[in-house]
């Protein structure tokens, strides 16, 4: 079984370069269909090549003003991904989601088949979106976008640690965890022996000109210790790599 995790940046085809971030940043404001199509291209590229399970989404537009109204994850469907779901990442009813910039921000996920799944909230940030998916192995898999702000990244952790220990199997938790003040920050989160971090801790997912970061991770319990091998998959179109989870 395969999970692959992408931060896709509203496929706005800018990655970690300065030269990029420079000279398309207009892309911010508003990015053309057709534009959007060629970067989502790409990523169906990695999707044929890897043939993952279950692909899960962060940084992705289920349509809005400035992506022409574009859905993102409808674009990635197709016969082999026919299980799929989008959401406002700030939660439904939030504030935030009616606001211009905000507005169609979403997480989802593409499935090979129809995994039970719900969304959950975080109490704490405006980023509040959980999903969580419980594979045919009897394996659940969260997965989230995490608060820039180091206070409200604390108290997700300790959200998703409340989560963990509330599920009887074995759990894999996926995301963009924001850790720009290094993976010490995790340090509360992996002290319980409940989760642990299976990314190499030299090893960068998110590049911006110079500065590099382990920002997209994947944390397990012990009982997969044995059963899973992560590989990190360039994103020539996103500032973050790809992170695909193989498990035996």
């Amino acid at each position: 079984m395969k999970i692959l995790f992408s931060n896709l940046g509203y496929a706005t085809g800018i990655s970690g370069s300065l030269y990029h971030h420079v000279t398309r940043v207009y892309r911010h404001l508003y990015q053309a269909p057709a534009q959007q199509r060629r970067v989502l291209a790409q990523f169906r590229q990695i999707m044929e090549a890897e043939k993952p399970d279950l692909c899960c989404l962060v940084e992705v537009d289920r349509g809005s003003l400035h992506s022409g109204f574009f859905n993102q994850i409808k674009a990635l469907q197709c016969a082999q991904y026919d299980t799929f779901d989008i959401a406002d990442k700030y939660g439904e009813g939030s504030p935030f989601s009616r606001l211009p910039f905000h507005e169609g921000k979403s997480n989802g996920f593409l499935a090979r088949a129809a995994y039970p799944f719900s969304r959950l909230y975080f109490r704490h940030g405006t980023k509040r979106l959980i999903y969580r998916i419980e594979m045919d192995t009897g394996l659940t898999v969260l997965f989230a976008h995490f608060s820039l702000k180091p206070v409200v990244r604390q108290n997700q952790f300790e959200e998703i640690a409340e989560l963990v220990a509330g599920i009887g199997g074995e759990v894999i938790v996926l995301g963009d965890f924001n850790t720009l003040g290094g993976l010490g920050e995790l340090d509360s989160l992996l002290a319980g022996g409940r989760l642990r971090l299976l990314n190499r801790r030299d090893e960068a997912t998110f590049t911006f000109h110079q500065w590099q970061h382990t920002l997209d991770l994947c944390l397990y319990t012990p009982g997969l210790e044995t059963r899973l091998d992560l590989s990190i998959i360039p994103q020539p179109f996103s500032d973050h790599a790809g992170l695909l989870v193989n498990i035996d």
